[in-house]
């Protein structure tokens, strides 16, 4: 009688010999396990790419002395869940020794007194994948349910915050976030862009500019100021503003970093280019005029303050729940493990 966790999974039974293939797929599919049989290793390579087997019966023989050890291996490596049972008429150590050295779940003599115990091995094994397969969704369904159930606190510390500011007559202006008022340093050795950007961006609306005339000045200024963003001319006198960038993200990662080419007198057109860690990515691909660059910078500072509530947020939600995260991030690296144990080939 079949156990209930191995019915409807599928085995994939591959021999040279028809007869082989019919019996087992007889024995198996009264079994309630659903049967592919196929005397071509090559066809059952591509089933198994495009298929998942519970299970897979292989001749050690098919079709060439040994060649179902080869299939063996490939089973692993691409479908490591699949237990994979070696088949052979011949009584060798040695055909046994190497199955189980490549990863055979079992090796099992073709005599008709053996077929009880295959149909039960095939079974069992059928079972126990069924068996881990019900197990990972389960632990996947209960780390999403987890993940959806953080989300929501913090979604509720957010209102929770956003509530006692109403309740305590604060408005966002009123709110002491890192970027209520922006500090800018400009690095150009001419002063022209920068008188551009403080005509347009005052001390009263929170900006604070800071000039750099070299790369080496920015350096100092950056160090000492710790300044939200970071405006670095690409042709200075001392050293390349491409450096200057790099140097300042590695010494300030909060930074938020740019480097610009100004507009050329003989109507060449300037660019902007944003530069993090990793990458740079075109902020601005052609613009004639130092203000224009007022609009990207206000884009900016609306990014950094978002940041910063989200930063407060976060903050607040540590403060108020701060053993519950140790136990979700417990919890989280448990059911990580575990899934990743059940991914292993046994």
């Amino acid at each position: 009688m079949t156990s209930q966790p191995a019915a409807g999974q599928e085995i994939l039974v591959v021999d040279t010999d028809d007869q082989v293939v019919k019996g087992l797929d007889r024995l198996l599919t009264k079994a309630g396990l659903i049967v592919t049989g196929t005397h071509d290793p090559i066809r059952a390579r591509d089933q198994l790419l495009n298929k998942f087997f519970a299970v897979a019966l292989v001749d050690a023989d098919t079709p060439t002395p040994g060649a179902g050890i080869e299939l063996l291996q490939f089973a692993r490596d691409k479908s490591p869940l699949t237990s994979v049972v070696i088949m052979s008429a011949r009584k060798s150590y040695d055909v046994a020794v190497k199955a189980f050295r490549a990863g055979a779940a079992d090796v099992v003599l073709k005599e008709p007194d053996v077929v009880p115990y295959l149909r039960e091995r095939v079974i069992e094994a059928a079972g126990d994948i069924k068996g881990t397969a019900d197990r990972n969704v389960l632990l996947e369904e209960v780390a999403d349910t987890h993940e959806d159930f953080l989300r929501r606190m913090r979604d509720l510390t957010r209102e929770m915050v956003d509530l006692e500011d109403r309740v305590a007559g604060r408005t966002p202006a009123d709110r002491s976030d890192a970027a209520a008022h922006v500090s800018v340093v400009v690095v150009d050795d001419d002063p022209a862009a920068l008188l551009k950007l403080e005509e347009a961006l005052t001390p009263a609306q929170g900006w604070q500019f800071r000039p750099a005339l070299t790369g080496g000045e920015a350096l100092d200024v950056v160090m000492q100021t710790r300044p939200q963003i970071v405006l670095v001319k690409e042709d200075l006198p001392d050293l390349p503003g491409s450096m200057v960038v790099h140097t300042v993200k590695a010494s300030a990662p909060d930074a938020i970093t740019l480097l610009y080419s100004p507009p050329g007198k003989s109507g060449r057109t300037g660019e902007v280019k944003m530069v993090d860690a990793t990458r740079t990515m075109s902020l601005i691909g052609s613009y004639t005029d130092p203000a224009q660059l007022v609009v990207p910078l206000g884009e900016i500072r609306e990014a950094l303050k978002q940041k910063s509530h989200e930063r407060r947020y976060l903050q607040a939600f540590r403060q108020r729940h701060l053993e519950f995260l140790q136990r979700y991030n417990g919890l989280k690296q448990r059911l990580r493990d575990e899934l990743d144990r059940g991914k292993k080939p046994r």
